[in-house]
This record gives structure tokens, sequence and C-alpha cells, in this order.
């Protein structure tokens, strides 16, 4: 299971509630994934790669 976030200025002003909710989430098993705004709106391309070869990496063998 993966959550992918996306930081940025209104992030910063959730800290403590986001940090509780990523902590239960990952006590479910929830890996996260973080990228900046900023990556996102300039170079979307690399966001989508870099999540696939998370995936590729993290795909339970069979």
């Amino acid at each position: 299971m993966l959550a992918v976030e996306i930081d940025g200025q209104s992030h910063k002003l959730k800290g403590p509630d986001d940090e509780s909710r990523q902590e239960k989430l990952e006590s479910l098993g929830v890996r996260f994934l973080r990228f900046d705004d900023q990556l996102v709106k300039r170079d979307l391309d690399a966001v989508v790669r870099a999540i696939d070869a998370w995936i590729k990496l993290n795909r339970p063998q069979r």
C-alpha cells in the first residue's frame, strides 16, 4: 500500500495533523512517497517515473 503526498505551502500549515495521520496509516502498513509541489508542477514526468520505480522495487515477489 502506497500513499503519494504532495508537500507544499498548505502542507506546512497542517504539520501535527499530517504527522498523526501518517503515523496511523503507517501502523496499518501504508508507506509514503513525498514530493514537493514545485517538482510536481515543474516535472510531473519525473514524479511519475519515481512512483513507477518505487512500485517496481516494492512489488511483492510471487
